[in-house]
């Protein structure tokens, strides 16, 4: 059970990390040609491609894509994978890697659950207006927090504050985050930095979803007017608070964003793109998030078929010593099964010829040595190990 977690954690963080610097690099680009709504899509590659390491390979890919990889390349991931199996060389290393991971969700997961009911309390007490909005004194620009009940909260020198269309348009921007589920997405990725609280690229794109996300909302309540464009970004500056806490509430949407507002305003600028290029950008991310699931699933089935059987890495494993000159394959196999007393079945259509000369080594090793050198794969059935030719 250990082991399956460790090696689970270790895939899924480098599924995750290849999807964050792929989102990162392209993000920005494809913000440009088709709009902002297909960047904050583009975020869901990094769920798709973690759990595509639970994903079955078909079997015709592992040997297609170990034949296409160096074999250096090959030989490294080999040794990863069985590292991660064997949790390292000691059990006890594992177990304190699972329980120093466990600790590391549990402390993150108190400190985001505190941090979230801090910022509430401090808001006060809330009045809810005739049309469901609720105010605070404690803020200057509007937010949503919540996430199951999410809610709208506005400052209570609301209509002072600000002009009849630059609440309108805050408003909108607000609801906006309401209709897009942006409060839930926000728990997801909660979520997910307790269980990854060990990579620092998630604590980059949680920043930068969060600012997708206010670049969406901008981007669906502010029309192609100049006068409105002005207004909103006149809103954007009276909103912001003199200082500015670099850990933002983790459930919640906040108009403001002083980091970043630069980049707000700017993206006022561009004119909103065609309905076909939207449709392209969401065509593209579609297409790459497919292709990524099945890049990880491919991959995934590569490091099983190059990874020793539970057998192979057994410390426990019967010693041999194994002498064979030109000598056909299947014998040779026959002769470690023998020496080995474990239960080998070979495949009628094993064949060649194949020298070998290995002294006081783990049958099992012996068998993956066979094996590798004639393009045979082997499978683990209950107590009986499968050699048969790659398909």
């Amino acid at each position: 059970m250990g082991v399956s977690l460790m090696r689970a954690l270790a895939e899924m963080t480098i599924a995750s990390s290849i999807a964050i610097l792929l989102v990162g690099a392209m993000r920005k680009p494809l913000r440009r040609v088709a709009g902002v709504q297909s960047a904050c899509w583009l975020w869901l590659l990094v769920p798709a491609l973690s759990l595509a390491v639970f994903l079955p390979a078909p079997p015709h890919q592992e040997r297609i894509l170990s034949n296409a990889l160096p074999s250096s390349a090959s030989e490294a991931l080999s040794n990863a994978v069985a590292l991660v199996s064997t949790g390292g060389t000691s059990t006890d290393y594992l177990n304190m890697g699972l329980v120093t991971w466990f600790l590391g969700v549990l402390v993150m997961s108190i400190l985001l659950v505190l941090r979230q009911r801090a910022f509430v309390r401090s808001l006060g007490i809330m009045g809810c207006g005739p049309d469901g909005v609720f105010s605070s004194d404690a803020i200057v620009g509007p937010m949503v927090i919540g996430a199951w009940r999410a809610r709208v909260i506005v400052p209570t020198d609301f209509e002072s504050r600000y002009t009849y269309e630059e609440r309108r348009l805050m408003l909108a921007h607000e609801r906006a985050h309401l209709e897009r589920g942006d409060a839930l997405v926000n728990v997801i990725a909660a979520v997910w930095l307790c269980l990854f609280w060990f990579n620092p690229l998630l604590y980059w794109a949680l920043r930068r979803l969060h600012l997708d996300q206010e670049l969406a909302c901008d981007a669906l309540v502010v029309s192609l007017s100049i006068a409105e464009k002005r207004r909103y970004a006149s809103a954007l500056l009276k909103a912001q608070m003199p200082s500015e806490s670099p850990w933002p509430i983790p459930v919640g949407c906040h108009w403001k964003s002083r980091h970043h507002l630069k980049e707000r305003i700017a993206m006022l600028k561009y004119t909103s793109p065609g309905h076909v290029r939207r449709l392209s950008g969401v065509a593209f991310t579609v297409a790459l998030t497919i292709s990524g699931i099945y890049a990880v699933s491919f991959a995934s089935g590569v490091a099983l078929a190059e990874k020793p059987s539970s057998n192979s890495v057994d410390s426990t494993a019967k010693r041999i010593t194994l002498d064979a000159n030109d000598k056909n394959t299947r014998e040779v196999i026959m002769m470690i099964a023998d020496e080995s007393s474990h239960n080998i079945l070979v495949s009628d259509q094993v064949s060649g010829k194949v020298t070998v000369h290995l002294k006081d080594v783990p049958w099992t090793k012996a068998l993956e040595i066979v094996a590798l050198s004639q393009g045979l794969v082997t499978r683990q059935s209950g107590d009986i190990t499968l050699v048969d030719v790659a398909h």
